[in-house]
């Protein structure tokens, strides 16, 4: 057996799935898996013993009186078979030519080193990003994104010709030291080591360390032997964990005291050991690394700490500091270099001082060279300090791009039975003034007027997430009444965030604490939102206030849906089909570029359909743009450019839609609805997933070409009948609770109530 891979596991199962693909898929074998389980539950055990793999794939349990990532490590290695060992994290992953390179370079030597790359992508998303780059280069072909299969004949490389000094001990050792980063970013993994050194040495992980074990482990090895290589090429895929709400990795566990007292003892433990060594140009880019440490996490605690433990940090950090030598501090960029000897000389409140300083004129140099940072400034130091304007209530709808959805009716449920009593404010997106029935100033959201009203707003009314930098003020309450029904699997129920921000998680938790209210249309709905969400808040169970529309008296209902097809342009005697797609997350190329086609046809459409029919389509904005409608005048209408898709249900007698949650709202009208989904395999698999299974659900047919879509439509009749039971529980699970009273039920037990409350008090 050449290698055991040696993997520490603690609950990761989704994770631990891609870094045993990894190895199923190596291009040579050889080798065995040694996974050590700590603390993890026994049927995520089971479940890995049940794993089926080509190679050896061995399980254990640390011991109940042992923890950490130290000792499942140094546990592997008694276990360990193989002539080396290698230390793989069950987040993280090798690349399909790892074991290939490894071993070809591993004839006589000790430690065979090889680079990393630092992803927050799973293998999938890793590779496919990779396929695209080759694609946009010209080097290969295109390749599916749903290939699950990551061909060999793309993936696997040469051996790149070697360096004269790699094979030098100084040359293979300070890359591991001199990387751009802190102290921190030493680590063992991604090296080959030869397990007879680590026995014959009695080299082992110190498990009185938490989280930097690896600091002291791979410095004792390296100075134990001459015989090292390295290898320029990535075969380590380091993976940053999406959640660190519920699943952090070891690096994104908030302990700040405990890692800074860990550092500041792996780094003087590391100076004895090269101390003998002699290698000068190691330990002074040891001493560059720990600099960095010092300035960016120990100096800053001392103004941020916990005042009864700045003492002990301090006094630690006096030990550590003249250690420091002087060609270290030489090559370091000024502040730092004062820092260094300034800390050497004065207590840690001086510091602190000196620190906050430092930190106030980077703030004032980066703010005061770029116009949005100076907004957010005078918005957290001013607007954001003035008075409360206790009867201001602030709304915003999908970023102020219009006037519509839950808020616009708050809005005008408000007026209509308090009239004159609360004064409002409207956000808008730039360009776009918002057609309002009653009195309310409008601020451009991103403005001056749009950070001072954010500032002094008593309630806040949207749809979506508040800025990133909004601050929650005492005294204010944020309602949000969210924008659906989900279908598609939302933030913490999401395995993996593909097209968003890797922190989308953590900043979407953060948001959500601040929400004092948040809307859930059914039961349905309100269970999801606690635990997609992570919400603990108020749940106003109400069913949406911009369904209420949908549930007017007969004769208003007619009257309105006249008043709205005149606005349209659309002929009073013309039945009406709206086709509201979903936007298709993975459809954007870049900027401003898009890859969505029309599927549905246009042209059949109107041959069959235009003597009865007329169609609304209503889609991205940026997708619609797209489509010449003049050439379908008098039959194909764009609704995309109108304010509330709920007036659009309103004059429509069939939806047509696919995975969009509009068909949980139009399901409130009991009319005919058709899913045109003609990717659903993609759209399941590759995509977020869904809550339900929508072949057993969904209320209407599932249709897959055109020509089947307007055959539906020709016998409506029978396709109400053939669905009309399942279209009555349908109705029953998601409306229920939409009876036309949702703005009321809202206000009056939310807003209506609060803002009394505080007016009698005055």
């Amino acid at each position: 057996m050449k290698v055991s891979i040696i993997i520490p596991y603690r609950n990761e199962m989704s994770m631990l799935v891609d870094c045993i693909d990894s190895l199923r898929e190596q291009s040579v074998g050889d080798f065995e898996a040694v996974i050590v389980c700590a603390k993890s539950s026994h049927d995520d055990i089971d479940e890995i013993k049940r794993m089926q793999t080509e190679f050896p794939l061995h399980v254990y349990s640390l011991p109940e009186d042992r923890d950490g990532v130290a000792a499942a490590r140094n546990f592997g290695i008694e276990k360990a078979m193989g002539e080396f060992v290698l230390f793989l994290d069950c987040d993280d992953y090798l690349t399909l030519d790892a074991f290939e390179h490894f071993l070809g370079s591993s004839e006589g030597k000790d430690i065979v080193y090889a680079g990393r790359k630092y992803t927050w992508q799973g293998r999938k998303g890793y590779y496919n990003e990779k396929r695209k780059k080759l694609e946009e280069r010209g080097l290969e072909e295109a390749v599916s994104d749903d290939d699950e299969d990551f061909d060999k004949d793309i993936f696997l490389r040469e051996m790149p010709e070697k360096s004269d000094n790699d094979e030098d001990w100084e040359n293979v050792f300070s890359p591991i030291i001199n990387s751009n980063s802190m102290i921190t970013g030493i680590t063992s993994l991604g090296i080959l080591f030869r397990r007879a050194l680590i026995m014959e040495k009695g080299i082992r992980f110190d498990e009185s360390y938490i989280y930097n074990s690896d600091l002291t482990f791979i410095t004792k090895m390296m100075c134990d032997t001459k015989n090292v290589i390295r290898i320029r090429l990535t075969l380590y895929i380091k993976r940053h964990h999406q959640d660190p709400v519920n699943m952090p990795a070891l690096c994104q566990i908030e302990d700040s005291l405990t890692r800074l007292h860990e550092v500041m003892r792996a780094y003087m433990e590391m100076k004895q050991i090269l101390a003998p060594v002699g290698s000068e140009l190691t330990e002074n880019y040891l001493d560059g690394k720990f600099i960095k440490y010092y300035v960016r996490r120990i100096a800053p605690y001392y103004m941020r700490g916990e005042k009864k433990q700045i003492p002990g940090v301090y006094e630690q950090a006096s030990k550590c500091l003249p250690l420091i030598k002087e060609p270290a501090l030489k090559r370091c960029m000024r502040y730092s270099k004062r820092l260094i000897k300034y800390s050497m000389e004065h207590e840690a409140s001086e510091i602190a001082k000196k620190v906050r300083s430092h930190a106030r004129w980077q703030t004032f140099k980066r703010t005061f060279h770029n116009w949005e940072r100076i907004k957010h400034y005078f918005y957290r130091k001013k607007y954001a300090t003035a008075p409360i304007e206790q009867n201001l209530i602030m709304f915003e709808s999908f970023f102020g791009r219009n006037y519509s959805d839950s808020p616009r009716y708050i809005f005008e449920y408000l007026n209509k039975n308090y009239p004159g009593k609360y004064s409002y404010v409207w956000v808008h997106a730039k360009g776009k003034k918002l057609d309002l029935p009653y009195p309310a100033r409008q601020v451009k959201r991103g403005s001056v007027s749009y950070l001072k009203e954010l500032g002094r707003a008593r309630f806040f009314v949207m749809n979506v997430r508040q800025p990133k930098f909004f601050i929650k003020r005492e005294g204010t309450t944020f309602l949000e009444t969210w924008h659906g029904t989900p279908l598609k699997r939302l933030v913490f129920d999401q395995d993996e965030v593909v097209f968003a921000s890797p922190l989308y998680k953590k900043n979407f938790w953060m948001q959500a604490k601040q929400w004092d209210y948040l809307i859930a249309p059914n039961k349905f709905s309100s269970d999801i939102f606690r635990h997609c969400f992570m919400y603990d808040g108020n749940m106003l169970d109400t069913g949406y206030p911009r369904n209420d529309i949908l549930h007017l008296e007969a004769k208003e209902s007619e009257a309105l849906s006249s008043q709205i097809k005149a606005e349209l342009g659309i002929p009073a005697g013309k039945k009406v089909i709206l086709y509201a797609p979903t936007w298709r997350d993975d459809e954007k190329l870049a900027a401003g570029e898009y890859a969505f086609s029309m599927q549905l046809d246009l042209d059949r459409m109107r041959e069959r359909l235009s003597d009865e029919y007329v169609i609304v389509l209503r889609m991205h904005y940026l997708i619609v743009d797209a489509i010449d409608f003049t050439k379908y005048q008098g039959f194909a209408y764009n609704g995309s450019v109108y304010d509330d898709i709920a007036r659009l249900y309103l004059i429509s007698d069939i939806l047509i839609t696919d995975y969009s949650s509009v068909f949980f709202d139009y399901a409130n009208l009991r009319r005919p609805m058709l899913f045109f989904t003609y990717d659903l395999d993609k759209y399941a698999g590759e995509l977020r997933g869904f809550y339900f299974d929508m072949k057993e659900e969904i209320p209407g047919p599932m249709l897959f070409t055109t020509d089947e879509v307007i055959d539906a439509i020709e016998n409506i009749p029978a396709i109400e009948d053939k669905y009309k039971e399942k279209y009555d529980a349908f109705y029953e699970k998601f409306c229920g609770w939409e009876t036309g009273e949702s703005s009321k039920k809202v206000v009056e037990e939310m807003i209506s109530a609060s803002l009394e409350t505080v007016i009698s008090e005055k």
